[in-house]
């Protein structure tokens, strides 16, 4: 438990969350309305430290994931709460999750395939990102109206989610998403800083509770390695070229053509060009269609 308590002692409650999440230095992790009617005047040290503490009682327990659920609820309410295990290049697993089980891989089969390489999120952790993030920060501009957002998100209710990305070891990482449904508004400013403040707290949790569990269940499954660039070039085998291939990739994870640009130096028009001609290739006219052909090769695998 010594990481917990490092981070109580540093004053975690207090820094900085990571680039990609909204930054504060002066919120406390619980606002007074969230205080227990029987102590209405505890200072924010004195309720952080308790909210602390509560957690740390439940680090080796194997209700871990239920109890840092219940914390978060404390902080703002949610729909959704899921904890997933990402290696690079392989298929995620669910951990744990406030949603049936079966329901929740049924609707996330296709992510699960291969879809999360187009995830805002995963692709945060490949680059290397840790802390906390929240999905308008760090998706590209035009995320929203993208058919993975459309398909993945949109068709689900889901209006904004929050995660907690965790290092666990060398190319893994265990993500705890908070997720919001259309029964709710997005998460305000405040909200998300709450959580963002209580980033340090939440990290040394899961990585406590998974050097405490030895050997994960999950760990023991098949995780499939899934090269989505080779994917993308299956669609078409032999006729897309490596630029076509970046500018494919790059447009399901939802980046504008002049966002292709910038990211491979080229002008907005060769971007345009590039496009039209393999969508030829592909015989395609959308992007609806373009997803729906990913998905039909994802399927073969």
């Amino acid at each position: 438990m010594g990481t917990l308590y490092a981070s109580i002692r540093a004053g975690a409650m207090e820094r900085s969350p990571h680039p990609c999440g909204p930054s504060s230095t002066t919120s406390p992790i619980m606002t007074r309305a969230q205080t227990p009617a029987s102590s209405p005047r505890q200072p924010p040290l004195v309720r952080a430290a308790a909210w602390a503490a509560d957690l740390l009682r439940a680090t080796h327990r194997a209700d871990a994931w239920s109890a840092l659920g219940a914390a978060l609820r404390q902080l703002a309410d949610y729909q959704n709460f899921i904890v997933m295990d990402y290696v690079i290049d392989r298929e995620p697993i669910i951990v744990d999750a406030s949603l049936d089980r079966a329901y929740l891989t049924g609707i996330m089969a296709d992510y699960l395939r291969g879809l999360y390489q187009l995830d805002p999120f995963y692709r945060a952790f490949a680059d290397g990102a840790e802390g906390f993030c929240r999905m308008d920060a760090i998706a590209p501009q035009d995320f929203r109206e993208s058919e993975y957002f459309v398909r993945h998100y949109r068709s689900t209710g889901v209006v904004d989610e929050l995660r907690f990305l965790v290092p666990v070891g060398t190319g893994r990482s265990v993500h705890v998403l908070i997720e919001r449904e259309s029964a709710l508004a997005r998460f305000s400013l405040a909200e998300a800083r709450r959580y963002a403040n209580a980033q340090p707290i939440v990290s040394a949790f899961v990585q406590e509770h998974v050097a405490w569990a030895e050997r994960l269940p999950w760990r023991d499954a098949p995780r499939p390695p899934l090269d989505l660039r080779a994917q993308i070039r299956a669609m078409a085998p032999g006729e897309i070229t490596p630029r076509e291939g970046e500018i494919l990739e790059l447009m399901l994870r939802g980046h504008s053509a002049k966002s292709i640009g910038s990211t491979l130096h080229i002008e907005e028009g060769t971007v345009t060009n590039h496009k039209r001609n393999v969508y030829a290739k592909l015989r395609i006219h959308s992007q609806a269609q373009l997803f729906d052909l990913l998905l039909r090769t994802l399927s073969k695998q």
